[in-house]
């Protein structure tokens, strides 16, 4: 009884291990959606924050190729001569070119350059903290006009065929966000440019433009820090329902699997063992007590005149006598104690560890129950009363249990000739 019990407990188990496997698979294909989804979102959303200062570098540069643009178109820009300001000396070396001008009044004015305008123009919008830029090449006229690392390196790539570079750098806590695209040689340029060699359509150089990326990186990992919790939140929410559902799922399957057990191993109108299981458990009774040597007892039981219930009352009152006596039977009989239904209206009752009089006493104690049992009759004011008629059989040193059962059928015979309704010790 116990072997079977233990080994309906492993079948439970790995039919429930099998159900959390499955479902962690589930759930972890699931995970692997949720992140793979929250994955792409977030590149996404990184994606078109960065594209955004990527816009904000092209436009910036596009506004100041424009400006320059149109000064070098009228030949440059002439301002008025305020303390503080001096002549380029790099203009004064280029042949043809007017570096100041005088007006009707005698106001001097100087001439500012795309280059020099550009320089200037970046200076204003650097103290007003809008952005910085610079003009630069790899062969600057003005020393000031060196190119970093950065802008060195884009340089390079712009004489490879790159059209546009661009990258972060972190200054004193601050993400600076850093681009720069080539300038392109016009014509209106080669007034100061055609010395050094350049032709219509060179790149000369390039601007580069740099812009306060902070506030946009701390928008990124805001960004990033929201969609991690939500996947966590989303992955905590599906663990806790699949959780929920396994767990219901394996109780339902537990009671599903125990019914199917029980099906195969009890009567299905009284509820006690079947003969088939019952044998198997006496099998392992029997050997237990032979290797223990102590005593095991056999009771055959007879509901004395079954035939007679069935004929009068119907079938119907004959399942419910069967039932009442079974129900009854078990609540007398010890955990360890085997009942089962041996036949139509027999039964098998076998005591572990009772000698030859326990075992008489618990099938007196049976005869009692019987007697005073009661089956009411719902249709007629009456009741069936039911006896039973009962042999015992001691199990004997070297006898196997298929002698004790013919023995104890055979002393349930002798009852019924006795008259029925008594007891008779094989």
């Amino acid at each position: 009884m116990i072997d079977q019990d233990i080994s309906n407990s492993v079948s439970l188990s790995r039919s429930s291990n099998f159900v959390r496997k499955y479902l962690t698979g589930i759930f972890l294909i699931i995970a692997l959606i949720v992140l793979s989804v929250f994955w792409g979102f977030s590149f996404r959303s990184n994606a078109l924050i960065k594209d955004q200062l990527r816009q904000q570098g092209q436009s910036f540069f596009q506004e100041i190729v424009l400006t320059r643009e149109w000064a070098a178109n009228h030949g440059g820009v002439y301002v008025r001569l305020t303390p503080g300001e001096e002549i380029n000396p790099f203009l004064m070396k280029i042949p043809g070119i007017k570096v100041s001008i005088k007006d009707q009044d005698g106001q001097l004015y100087i001439l500012k350059n795309p280059a020099l305008m550009t320089r200037e123009i970046s200076e204003l919008a650097a103290a007003k903290g809008v952005f910085k830029f610079r003009i630069t090449s790899l062969e600057p006229l003005n020393p000031e006009n060196k190119p970093d690392s950065f802008e060195q390196a884009a340089l390079m790539k712009f004489d490879q065929g790159a059209m546009e570079y661009f990258s972060y750098e972190t200054r004193d806590k601050e993400v600076l966000y850093r681009y720069m695209a080539p300038l392109v040689t016009r014509q209106p340029c080669l007034q100061c440019h055609e010395q050094q060699g350049y032709r219509e359509g060179d790149i000369r150089g390039g601007i580069s433009v740099t812009i306060t990326a902070t506030d946009m990186m701390r928008k990124i990992k805001l960004n990033q820090y929201y969609i991690i919790m939500s996947a966590i939140g989303i992955l905590t929410l599906i663990f806790a329902i699949i959780r929920f559902i396994s767990q219901m799922f394996i109780k339902e399957l537990k009671a599903s699997e125990q019914q199917l057990v029980d099906m195969a191993s009890r009567d299905f109108l009284t509820g006690l063992l079947n003969r088939r299981e019952a044998f198997r458990r006496i099998g392992e009774e029997v050997s237990r007590s032979s290797r223990s040597g102590k005593p095991i007892s056999f009771i055959m039981i007879d509901i004395d005149h079954f035939k007679l219930i069935n004929d009068v009352y119907g079938h119907s009152i004959g399942d419910i006598v069967l039932k009442e006596l079974s129900r009854h039977l078990k609540e007398i009989m010890r955990d360890y104690d085997i009942v089962c239904r041996y036949g139509g209206e027999e039964f098998l009752v076998v005591t572990p560890e009772a000698t030859r009089e326990k075992a008489q006493e618990l099938a007196e104690r049976i005869r009692n129950m019987a007697m005073q049992l009661v089956i009411p009759l719902s249709t007629e004011m009456k009741k069936v009363d039911i006896t039973v008629s009962a042999g015992v059989a001691l199990m004997i040193e070297g006898e196997n249990f298929e002698k004790v059962l013919t023995r104890a059928d055979a002393a349930l015979y002798r009852a019924k000739e006795s008259g029925r309704n008594c007891i008779v010790v094989a």
